[in-house]
Parts: C-alpha cells; structure tokens; sequence
C-alpha cells in the first residue's frame, strides 16, 4: 500500500464511550480496528450517573477494576422532586445489600475506554479527522486514506456519516436545549446522593461529581436560564468556569446501519439527560455493534440480517425511553410530548 494508507476491518469515527466500546468489541474478536478522534483529550462533558446495571459491561470491557480511579463518589439512588414532594428513588439491593451507582468524572472515564482500545491494539488516532467516504470502502482523514470492510459511526450529536448519507435524524420533541456548569465548595446536601427537581418550566439535575466538585444541569422549555442562573443550592459555591450548553432535543435516525455501516451512541439516537443512562446506553450500543460486526466479517451473521436487529434494537428501546419520559413531562403539565 502507499503512503498514507491504511487497510483495517473496522474505522470508528467518535472516540466517547459508544466509540470505544464498539472498538473494544470489535478487537477483542480479533478484528484491526482504526479509531479516528477529533480532539487531543477527552472533552469536559456533564458528570454522568451511572447505574449499578453497568458493572457487568465495566467487566467485559475490561476496565472495572480502574473504574475507582475516575469514580467521584457513589451512591444508593437519586432524589427526585416531580410534580410531588421529593422522594428518594434507591436503584435496588439484594442480599449482599444495597446497589450503588457510579457518579464519574467524563473526561477520566473515556480516557479509560481509549486507554483500554489501544491495550487491544486498537490503532487510534487523536486527534484526526475524518474527512470523506471512500466508494470501495473506508474513509479519507487528514492523516491519508483508511480501507476497511466496515465503518462504524460515533461522532455524536454531529451524525458525520448521516449527514454523508443523508439519513435524517428528525426530531422527536419539542426543541430542548440544556445549561451546564460547575461549581466548587461543599454542598453536603448532594453529597449523599443526586437530586432531579422538575418544575412548570422544566427540570434542574445536581450531583457531586468528585470531591469538593458539583455539577449542575438545567433545562427549561420556554428558553435557557439567563447567564448568571445557577441552583439555589449551589449559591454559596465558586463557579469554576462559565456554563456551557448542549441541545438536547430527541432524535433518532430513519435507519441505524445497512451493509457496511453502524451508528452508535448519539449518532444513532439521543434523548435528554432525564434518561439518566446516556453512557448506559452509548456503552450497551457499541458493544452490540461490535459484536454483530464481527458476526458479519467472520461470515457468521448476514449482513442485512444484522443491520436490520440492530436497528428494531435501537428503535425499541428509543420508543420505550421516550415513552417515559414523555409521561414525566405531561405529569408537570408540559406539553408537546
């Protein structure tokens, strides 16, 4: 081969969670993976709760015993205050006690999951972009051309291949847009445990994230908080930096894969963080792509067959996510959902 070409099974473009959990499956059956990430380090990104369930995946990605190191704090559920008092909402227990879930720090855990790639001998390149398509299969960046038999597309809310293809991702709520921010001191209120506050307007999510670190999440209906809106709780802490926002309106895409490609994460399908599984999800998705993936390149699994599964997968859990949620949202009187 030339210059600047590379052959490789599978290209995954996205480097977040859905990403590198696709390039894990994928390498972990054998496969040449080349993973193409956009930025140098992991982006600053809301703390995520994570539930108990997502011990077993830790596993089989083959990172749950480095999961303390970017763990800031751990707890037995969430308070959720939702058109009614507030009430604490336990994730479950059994005989050996109480399941607690995970309250991580963003950045640390994907540079965990890349860390992880690169031990399975997932080539990956950060940062690099990908550029275009190739007819024959494989993707031009701007480090050469990579050759592959079949491409994986996790870049997020950005939907680079879907916007290549033009798979459309229509909306499936009214427009969201959310604020996010950061702020340090002690709240020993949230200390214990995650709040989710819903109001006439919309919901407000606060949670310690690290020790000493709080993080914040609004989202109104009528238009984003003002600029110097911050949580009552978390008047008296120091803003480490200005609040940053993210649209969050649902979306899934018309199709999810064909012969030859995969979208995972929110490439494939997003809701907003009510959901409260987000990384559940991104991580479920590229380790269900990966292993079809390697089904179809060992010739044990057709590929239409495969895409199609993965997709009635993706859509069934889309439609019973926002079926929910949609219930939580009418029951504070919002419409539109």
């Amino acid at each position: 081969m030339g210059a600047g070409h590379i052959d490789a099974d599978v290209v995954v473009v996205g480097g977040g969670p859905a990403g590198a959990a696709t390039a894990i499956a994928c390498a972990t059956r054998g496969k040449r993976v080349v993973l193409v990430e956009r930025d140098l380090f992991a982006r600053e990104r809301p703390g995520e709760t994570l539930h108990p369930g997502v011990e077993p995946l830790l596993t089989q990605l083959g990172i749950a015993d480095r999961i303390p190191s970017v763990v800031g704090a751990r707890h037995d559920g969430i308070w959720i205050e939702w058109g009614g008092p507030p009430r604490f909402a336990p994730f479950g227990s059994d005989d050996s006690g109480p399941w607690s879930g995970f309250q991580v720090w963003r950045a640390h855990f994907d540079a965990l999951l890349l860390t992880r790639a690169r031990e399975l001998g997932v080539d990956v390149r950060q940062p690099a972009r990908a550029t275009g398509l190739v007819q024959s299969g494989g993707v031009t960046t701007d480090f050469g051309m990579v050759s592959s038999r079949m491409l994986v597309d996790a870049s997020g809310r950005s939907r680079w291949l879907g916007r290549l293809l033009r798979v459309s991702s229509p909306a499936r709520s009214p427009r969201l847009h959310a604020r996010y921010g950061y702020a340090e001191g002690c709240c020993s209120a949230r200390d214990t445990a995650p709040a989710l506050v819903g109001d006439a307007r919309g919901w407000t999510w606060t949670a310690r994230v690290r020790p000493g670190t709080y993080q914040w999440t609004r989202l109104c209906l009528d238009g984003p908080p003002d600029g110097e809106w911050v949580p009552q709780e978390f008047r008296g802490l120091l803003a480490t930096a200005p609040p940053r926002g993210a649209d969050v309106t649902w979306r899934m895409a018309t199709e999810t894969a064909r012969p030859g490609w995969f979208m995972v994460g929110d490439s494939a399908a997003t809701l907003d963080p009510t959901s409260s599984h987000g990384v559940l999800k991104a991580l479920m998705s590229g380790m269900v792509a990966g292993h079809l993936i390697a089904g179809v390149l060992d010739g044990k699994a057709p590929a239409e067959e495969a895409a199609r599964a993965y997709h009635a997968w993706i859509a069934g859990w889309f439609r019973t996510d926002a079926e929910r949620l949609a219930s939580f949202y009418r029951h504070l009187g919002i419409a539109g959902f």
